[in-house]
C-alpha cells in the first residue's frame, strides 16, 4: 500500500528517470490574480500576430476547464542545453534537435501511464506548449524555480534552457513547496543586450519587438525600423540566455533527441542563403524549423543580407 505522503517523491523520482530534470505539484485553481494583468496585455496588443493568445482566454485561467474533475497540475521541466555550438548560429538552440512537443508529450504519457498502473487509476491530460495553460506560473507555483528578467523560468541548478510541459490529472497530490526566491538580484544583462530593445523592464517583454517573433511568428514583410538590429539569427533568438548568469555552468540535458544532427550543429549563417528545398527538408525534417518552411527562413535571411548591405 502506497503512503500518501510517498507519492510526489515517487512520480518525481520516475519523471527524472524519464529524462526530464525537474517535477513538482501544484493544486487545480482559477488564476484570479492574473486575469486583469493578462487581459490588459492583450487589449494594448503585445500579443501581436499571435491571435491564438486571445483564444480560450477562461481556460487559460483556469486549468479545471481542460479536464473533468481535476485536481493537480504535474509541472515538468526538460533541459534543451547541448553544449558548446557554432558561435552566431543561425537556428535557436531550442529548435535544432527533434520538436520539443513531440518529445515532451510522449514522456509526458508515460509517466501518466506509470502513474495509472502504480499510484492508481486517473484520468489526465498531457500538454507541452499545445493547450491554453500558462505553465511558467503553475511551474513556479510547484517550486521548479523562479521568473527571470527575461520572462523565462530559471532553475537554479539547470538555468532557463528549459521546456515545459504539464499534465493536468484527477489525482489529488499535495506536498509542502517553498516558492524560490527571485534570484536575479540587480543583474540586468538580459535586458541590456537585447539588440531590438524589446524589455519594456524587467520581466515585461513586448513580443512584437523580440526577434524569436519577427523571425517565427510574423507573418508577411519584417518591418523596416529593425533593419540593422541584428545578424545572428533567421530562427529565434538566444541572446537574453546566452549573456544569464544562471546558464554559465550548467549540465547538459539528458534527452538525446534534443541533440542536433552533426550538419545542423555546424551551420553558419552563410550556409542558409544555398538552401534549397531539398536540403532544408534533410537538415530540419523533425525539428520546430519545419513549420515555418524555407521560405520563412529565407525571409529572415534576406532581410538580415538587405540590412548589411
Amino acid at each position: 500500500m502506497i503512503e500518501k505522503n510517498d507519492i510526489p517523491d515517487l512520480i518525481r523520482n520516475k519523471a527524472l528517470e524519464l529524462g526530464f530534470i525537474a517535477c513538482g505539484f501544484s493544486p487545480v485553481v482559477k488564476l484570479n490574480d492574473l486575469e486583469e494583468y493578462f487581459t490588459e496585455w492583450l487589449g494594448q496588443g503585445f500579443h501581436g500576430e499571435m491571435d491564438f493568445l486571445q483564444n480560450n482566454l477562461n481556460v487559460r485561467l483556469n486549468p479545471s476547464l481542460l479536464l473533468e474533475n481535476a485536481k493537480t497540475v504535474i509541472s515538468l521541466a526538460a533541459s534543451c542545453h547541448t553544449g558548446k555550438i557554432v558561435p552566431d548560429h543561425p537556428i535557436s538552440r531550442y529548435a535544432m534537435g527533434v520538436d520539443y512537443h513531440k518529445v515532451l508529450k510522449k514522456r509526458g504519457r508515460e509517466l501518466l501511464k506509470w502513474i495509472s498502473q502504480n499510484i492508481g487509476q486517473v484520468n489526465g491530460r498531457v500538454f507541452a506548449d499545445s493547450a491554453p495553460i500558462l505553465e511558467k506560473e503553475f511551474a513556479r507555483r510547484a517550486g521548479l524555480g523562479w521568473v527571470g528578467k527575461n520572462g523565462l523560468l530559471i532553475n537554479q541548478e539547470w538555468g532557463s534552457w528549459l521546456f515545459l510541459c504539464e499534465i493536468v490529472i484527477t489525482l489529488e497530490i499535495r506536498e509542502e513547496v517553498k516558492e524560490i526566491p527571485d534570484r536575479c538580484g540587480n543583474c540586468t544583462r538580459c535586458i541590456d543586450a537585447c539588440p531590438t530593445r524589446a524589455f519594456l523592464s524587467p520581466r515585461q517583454l513586448d513580443p512584437r519587438k523580440c526577434i524569436s517573433y519577427l523571425t517565427i511568428e510574423k507573418k508577411g514583410g519584417l518591418p523596416d525600423e529593425f533593419h540593422g538590429q541584428w545578424s545572428h539569427s533567421v530562427y529565434g533568438c538566444d541572446i537574453c540566455q546566452q549573456v544569464c548568469p544562471w546558464n554559465s555552468d550548467i549540465p547538459l540535458t539528458p534527452i538525446a533527441e534534443f541533440y542536433p544532427s552533426e550538419q545542423v550543429s555546424r551551420l553558419k549563417m552563410a550556409d542558409i542563403g544555398k538552401l534549397t528545398e531539398e536540403t532544408f527538408q534533410e537538415l530540419f525534417d523533425r525539428t520546430p524549423v519545419k513549420r515555418g518552411g524555407l521560405s520563412q527562413i529565407l525571409r529572415n535571411f534576406e532581410f538580415i543580407q538587405e540590412k548589411e548591405n
